[in-house]
């Protein structure tokens, strides 16, 4: 195979599944590593993707945001899945903060049936309203101004508020997550908040469903952190999987 003709095989796959290793590629072409990088190396130049160790990211276009309503009912088993596993680190007496979306709604239940003693903070009053009938669960609403479109407070008031707790783990369910932009989200008006989450937790868990993986969004919230531990579904390529864990990114999805 020439090299033209790789590097439009590879710019295929990389349309088709956004991620691609080094091996899969040597096993692919019947060629050495040294010629892979090469090609790798090409392709970036060209802006086409991004080197990461093991492999190559495509340089996707952004993710489309979709409003808080239209959430609630977008991939539900995919983010049941996240809310399964998210719950296996969370003990009894906790403090826990909870940030805002359809996938915190999935969380709740999965509190309420598995704990009996929690103190949960939220800006969220869908959440601080759901979990309202836990009698054992103390429950810290941030308030301040109310974001109707995603029925969450936010501004200086809920800043002022998180930045005076301390809690155990923050659950942030961001928009995006990719290796080359990091952690991102579309809700200028949540980012503060959001940031004061990751900030003032000892532990913190990003739930992002397949879906999200290797696209941007509008607004970095953060880097990529080997401290912090990505929660996602069985969905998730086997491929992008590997690539995370070669980054050293402490991702889960089982």
């Amino acid at each position: 195979m020439f090299v033209n003709e790789r590097r439009i095989k590879i710019m295929e796959l990389l349309d088709r599944k956004t991620s691609v290793t080094v091996s899969e590629l040597m096993k692919l072409f019947g060629v050495s590593i040294e010629t892979v990088r090469r090609d790798l190396e090409y392709l970036e130049n060209q802006q086409v993707l991004r080197r990461v160790h093991g492999g190559a990211v495509s340089n996707q276009k952004m993710k489309h945001f979709a409003n808080l309503e239209s959430r609630m009912s977008e991939n539900r088993e995919l983010k049941r899945q996240l809310a399964g596993i998210a719950i296996r680190f969370i003990r009894e007496n906790d403090t826990i903060a909870l940030d805002t979306g359809s996938t915190a709604m999935e969380l709740v239940p999965l509190l309420k049936e598995n704990f009996r003693r929690l103190t949960v903070i939220t800006n969220s009053p869908e959440v601080f309203g759901a979990l309202s009938d836990a009698e054992g669960f103390e429950l810290i609403q941030i308030g301040g101004q109310y974001l109707r479109e995603e029925k969450a407070f936010y501004g200086h008031m809920a800043l002022d508020a998180v930045k005076r707790l301390h809690f155990s783990k923050a659950f942030v369910f961001p928009s995006a997550v990719s290796l080359r932009h990091g952690v991102g989200v579309f809700v200028h008006e949540l980012f503060d908040i959001q940031r004061a989450y990751i900030q003032q937790a000892d532990e913190v868990f990003m739930l992002a469903d397949s879906s999200k993986f290797e696209i941007s969004a509008a607004i970095r919230l953060c880097d990529l952190s080997p401290s912090h531990t990505i929660i996602t579904d069985r969905e998730l390529p086997e491929d992008v999987y590997a690539l995370y864990k070669k980054n050293a990114i402490n991702i889960i999805n089982e």
